[in-house]
């Protein structure tokens, strides 16, 4: 065998360890993003979680809070895309004088492509933190109230899209997510219309969704490591919702009281 012939096959080699050492990589990544879920192994106590709970429950209540977006980190924050500080959200509504109940999008555990609406509570709700801050959106007084009567109705309902991913596009309405069911349903309360079209032709002038830079490599070999990566809706920008797109949407409609980070004790 050649020199020519052992260098070629070496580089060879050394390419095929590369691209599986990174596939590997990406699969450390996409596994560990605990978004639109509740399963997984928490990472903090369940006395821990309980506590940091009780700080958001007497946060919003100290602020006579009805109705608030809250928000967690599901990834160490060092390994989410930029622009993105926390993965999944949901609605904290009072339900008693000291209590609230939390109204969340989860994807099924069997098929992470379906998607399902479900109530728990605050210790719940914090179950996958991997940060111990949450974020924190206060619509005005008015769009509490208003959010108090529409979460849980059949039009807070008929805003769900079952098909689940990821990462998907707001201004496509094939798949969702936690955040992008938020959207719409907010969207929905706001222009007082189910019509998910609708809905989105006003989103596209109200907020500009967060884009995400996404390479090539990442393109091609994220929906190959994660099937929840769906890339179909996304054209040359790879778009998402966030929580800052949620602030984002209250504030263009000066709906927004105050938008900030909890930091737990």
């Amino acid at each position: 065998m050649s020199g020519l012939v052992k260098i070629l096959i070496g580089l060879g080699l050394l390419i095929i360890i590369a691209v599986l050492g990174f596939g590997w990589h990406l699969k450390g990544i996409y596994e560990g993003y605990t978004a639109s879920t509740n399963r997984g192994t928490p990472l903090y106590s369940q006395q821990v979680l309980a506590d940091y709970g009780r700080q958001i429950t007497e946060e919003l209540l100290a602020k006579n809070v009805d109705v608030a977006i809250v928000s967690r980190a599901g990834q160490l924050r060092k390994n989410l895309p930029k622009g993105v500080a926390y993965t999944h959200s949901a609605f904290f509504m009072r339900q008693s004088e000291f209590d609230y109940i939390v109204f969340n999008l989860y994807h099924e555990d069997e098929n992470r492509l379906r998607s399902y609406l479900k109530t728990d509570t605050p210790r719940h709700f914090l179950r996958l933190l991997r940060e111990a801050d949450a974020g924190i959106i206060i619509p005005d007084a008015a769009t509490q109230g208003d959010l108090m009567d529409f979460i849980g109705s059949p039009d807070y309902v008929a805003m769900h899209t079952k098909d689940y991913s990821l990462i998907s596009n707001p201004f496509d309405l094939r798949w969702q997510n936690c955040n992008e069911f938020m959207l719409y349903a907010v969207g929905a309360l706001l222009w007082k219309t189910t019509d998910k079209t609708a809905v989105r032709d006003r989103l596209q002038t109200a907020i500009k969704p967060t884009i995400l830079n996404v390479s090539p490599i990442r393109r091609h070999y994220g929906p190959i490591i994660d099937e929840r990566l769906i890339l179909a809706d996304h054209e040359e920008q790879v778009m998402t919702t966030t929580s800052a797109d949620l602030a984002e949407l209250l504030q263009s409609e000066n709906r927004l009281s105050e938008s900030y980070r909890l930091v737990f004790k």
